[in-house]
């Protein structure tokens, strides 16, 4: 049996995680916050604002998971502890990966979405009637911050639109 789509499992690993909030609020810490800064390359000292470390662990336990079942991926897994850097990593990998900076409503469930307010998400939808797209995000609020306290899943008219998007990454395996 094949495994899923790599971007499925991302979807499936981040909104298992929907609802987990710093402890305390506005500390960027907490038991499962800490396990999303651990999966870049930053040391604990220079822990900070969490959006990219969110995505590098849903990144690396989705990749976990399709390995599991049998795949195999040719590009290294991101550990970038920022939201612009994402950019950088999916441009050093093979054809894995595809970047498109201004991507209009070219927007994927399981893509990854960078803002142009340095924040990162990941598409839990395309874009639907009303111009807007369903996403997984850390280091939010219900408001939509870049400096939040949870990871949140924003829906409906409380979802993003695609004029908020730098660029996007798009999981080819």
């Amino acid at each position: 049996m094949k495994p899923p789509p790599l971007s499925e499992l991302l979807v499936k690993h981040a909104l298992a995680e929907v609802g987990v909030e710093e402890q305390p609020r506005s500390s960027n810490r907490g038991p499962r916050v800490d396990d999303y800064q651990r999966a870049t390359w930053l040391e604990q000292k220079d822990w900070g604002a969490w959006c990219a470390a969110f995505v590098c662990f849903c990144m690396r336990e989705a990749m976990r998971e399709g390995e599991s079942l049998g795949a195999s991926y040719t590009f290294h897994r991101p550990q970038t502890a920022g939201a612009y850097d994402f950019q950088n990593w999916s441009l050093r990998q093979d054809d894995s990966t595809q970047t498109k900076i201004n991507p209009g409503n070219d927007i994927r469930r399981g893509d990854i979405v960078i803002f142009t307010f340095s924040h990162i998400g990941i598409a839990a939808s395309g874009i639907n009637e009303g111009g807007h797209f369903d996403t997984i995000e850390g280091n939010t609020n219900d408001d939509g911050s870049r400096e939040g306290y949870a990871v949140c899943h924003k829906t409906g008219p409380h979802g993003r639109r695609p004029s908020q998007i730098r660029c996007r990454i798009r999981l080819t395996v």
